[in-house]
This record gives C-alpha cells, structure tokens and sequence, in this order.
C-alpha cells in the first residue's frame, strides 16, 4: 500500500506541482485548499505526513496547532510549506511542533528528499529509543 500525504494550499499550481513529484515518486498525495478541508483528510485518511501552507484559508499555523493537540494526530509529520519567510513565522511554526520548514520556490527533488527523510525520522527514533543493554561504565581513569 502507496504511503499517503496530505498538501494543503490554496494554490491550485503548487497543490498540483508537489501531487504530480511525490506522486511520481509512489506516494499517494491527497490534496486541500484550507485548513478545515485538510484535518478532514488527516482524520479520516490517516496520512503519513502532511505540508501545510502558512497562508491559506484556515490557517497552517492554526492547523498545525489543531493537529499537534489532538492525540491521533500529535506525532504526525508536518512540513510547513510557504513563501512565508518572516523569520518569527519560521520560530513560531518550529515551536508549534513542525517537523520542517521550506520556503517556496523551491525544487521539487528538495521537496522529495526532505518529505522522505521526515517521514523516515519517527521510525529512527522509535528504532533508537528501544532500550540498549551495555555494559556497566567505568569511570574514564580506569580504562
């Protein structure tokens, strides 16, 4: 089964430029105009990440925030994917819990790597924070 991502843009051009490149690259891109549009998708969809424009109806912050509360969703990759470029927007959405923040315009091989490499970061964590049996440690003059 195709991995799913949901876009949400209020551009009709960029929802279809980053559906037809990540769709290319075998995942299923499910898209939405605003933010109300986009939660339904996440909630019933159950994608494995989700870009969210800063400036679309309903808000990408104000999603985001919607997302990062409510537990089913919590721990969902969200890049945030704007021409917002206001450096206390960026703060703002990386302390509300977005995984990644790119600045449009941008290549659509860059938007491929960086959707990959955080939709592959939960499973690494999840990977490291398994308990790892060493041995007891000895104080540095003793080695």
């Amino acid at each position: 089964m195709k991995q799913r991502i949901v876009i949400a843009d209020d551009d009709l051009t960029m929802r279809s430029l980053v559906s037809v490149r990540l769709g290319l690259a075998g995942f299923d891109v499910l898209s939405a105009e605003n933010g109300a549009d986009a939660l339904t998708l996440i909630r019933s969809k159950q994608p494995c990440a989700v870009l969210l424009d800063v400036r679309m109806p309903g808000g990408g912050l104000e999603t985001l925030d919607v997302i990062r509360a409510d537990p089913a969703t919590r721990e969902l990759p969200v890049m945030m994917l704007t021409g917002e470029r206001d450096p206390s927007t960026v703060v703002s959405a990386m302390g509300s819990g977005a995984n990644d923040y790119m600045i449009k315009p941008f290549h659509p091989d860059h938007l491929l790597e960086r959707v990959t490499r955080m939709i592959e970061a939960p499973a690494q964590k999840r990977e490291t924070a398994a308990p790892v049996k060493t041995a007891p440690s000895r104080p540095v003059w003793e080695l």
